[in-house]
């Protein structure tokens, strides 16, 4: 099998069908095939070879649906990176990855230029624009065959990495194989249905699993049309979602939020919205009735992490609505809730919830034992914690693992911490999640000074930004004289 086969099907059936529409850009079915076999062959052509792996870095674009459909073609795996990521944070995926190449925005380049040793891996990079140094997209266009077989490889040949935070506090490498992303994307197809006149929305971003699986793969794979979005900016969406009129989407509480507030969607007509699905982070009660009752449009609810490829359980269209709850697990995974010794516990019992299935991830990259830390014979170890209800829902009450959800971006207080700490003037410090409707939670951080030191509360989070993506900065600085911890090492008091 090849997952990248799912377009050639739609490529012979319906070849002038739209595919992928981005701003004033349309492209079929037809056109995307013959754009991808182009760049396979540019791919084959430089000695990229089955199991190679090639990071693409940039948003929701036509060049990452045609890189990342060409790298699973020939074999290779897509590492797809968020297009913000610092200097800093990509220094630790190259070095983690070694891709032979990069798909990317001529902006990315600079910070790339001094990854340490990247000129004993890195052979190419394939840029958007003409850029020195680099081929473009459409230079490859004008340059190659459109004809090109699909490699044939096992269901469990890796296809994409995707680094998380994890779930253990570390940016991992979560590798994930045609099989996990196939099973994922038959799902969608099994229970929204739809077909040709399907139109999703992939606004949240495609380097994300959420994005991938469930606004690229789960619409390509009945041959319906993707509407890419390259960043979040209502007054512009909202004429074009007029013009688009979508019927499908996985979208984050925090879009949800903003199209029942954001000014710019005072008159919005969502008539056309079928199947709306929430995840990423927890959907507040009061956005999901305001939402209902507005739009005349019910929110499916729904669960996953990276390392489940993503999705493990949601109220799906075919049962009942239980806003409350993640909904029930989806065909071919099993949920069960253990305890801390490993023992399922019963019906009603809040535990940790583990996950068993074809979306399992394969485990991260290089890191074995890592990988053995979290899946257990068998069981993914999510270290949320939850219960089951009589009837199979799922319900989420809390986390074990020490994070921060934030616009649907899981932080791990860690990896922040362990920036902000390097700060002169800071002598400790821990991150907190502060309740927030529209994000979910926003991110403020506990800093006690150096003695004798009054820190500047602004330079703290721009010497965080040096370092770490945006979202995963604090919002906030309180400077405190003394923090008190819990036995986990979380902050319980402070003062």
């Amino acid at each position: 099998m090849n997952l990248s086969e799912m377009v050639d099907r739609f490529a012979q059936d319906m070849p002038d069908h739209p595919a992928v529409v981005f701003e004033d850009l349309t492209i079929s079915y037809a056109e995307l095939m013959s754009s991808i076999n182009k760049l396979c062959h540019a791919l084959t052509k430089a000695g990229v070879q089955k199991g190679d792996r090639i990071v693409i870095l940039m948003g929701n674009r036509p060049e990452f649906v045609i890189g990342y459909f060409a790298c699973l073609r020939i074999g290779a795996v897509a590492v797809t990176l968020n297009p913000l990521s610092t200097a800093y944070e990509l220094s630790h995926y190259f070095a983690d990855s070694r891709p032979v190449g990069l798909f990317c925005k001529s902006e990315q380049i600079p910070k790339i230029e001094n990854i340490p040793n990247r000129d004993e891996y890195l052979k190419f990079i394939i840029t958007v624009e003409p850029t020195d140094g680099a081929i473009s997209f459409q230079q490859i266009q004008d340059s190659y065959s459109d004809r090109f077989q699909a490699v044939d490889v096992d269901p469990n040949h890796p296809g994409v990495i995707i680094f998380t935070a994890g779930l253990l506090g570390k940016a991992l490498g979560a590798t994930l194989s045609h099989r996990n992303l196939d099973s994922n994307s038959n799902m969608l197809r099994d229970t929204c249905g739809g077909g040709p006149e399907h139109h999703g929305l992939a606004l949240i971003p495609l380097f994300h699993a959420f994005g991938a699986a469930v606004n690229l793969l789960g619409t390509v794979k009945v041959g319906g049309t993707v509407y890419l979005v390259e960043r979040v900016d209502f007054p512009r969406l909202v004429p074009w979602l007029k013009k688009a009129r979508i019927t499908y989407s996985g979208l984050v509480p925090m879009v949800y939020y903003g199209l029942l507030y954001h000014p710019s969607c005072k008159d919005l007509d969502l008539s056309s919205f079928q199947i709306g699905i929430s995840g990423g982070a927890p959907l507040s009660m009061e956005i999901y009735e305001r939402f209902c009752e507005r739009y005349k449009i019910d929110i499916y609810q729904g669960y996953g992490l990276t390392e489940s490829s993503p999705v493990v359980s949601w109220n799906n269209v075919n049962i009942p609505n239980k806003p409350s709850t993640v909904g029930t697990p989806i065909p071919d995974v099993t949920v069960q809730i253990h305890d801390d010794n490993g023992n399922p516990l019963p019906v009603g019992t809040v535990g940790e919830v583990v996950v068993n299935g074809p979306n399992v991830m394969l485990g991260y990259i290089g890191k074995p034992k890592e990988t053995e830390t979290v899946i257990r014979n068998g069981w993914l170890y999510t270290g949320d914690l939850g219960s089951l209800d009589s009837d199979g829902y799922l319900t989420l009450v809390g986390l074990k693992k020490d994070l921060i959800i934030t616009s649907g971006f899981n932080v791990y207080c860690q990896e922040v911490e362990e920036i902000l700490i390097r700060h002169p003037h800071v002598a400790d410090v821990a991150l907190v999640g502060v309740d927030d409707l529209m994000r979910g939670q926003v991110i403020e951080a506990l800093v006690v000074p150096e003695p004798g030191v009054k820190p500047d509360e602004r330079d703290i989070i721009r010497f965080c930004k040096e370092y770490l993506s945006r979202y995963k900065c604090p919002r906030k600085v309180i400077i405190v004289k003394e923090i008190r911890r819990d036995v986990h090492g979380k902050p319980s008091e402070w003062s």
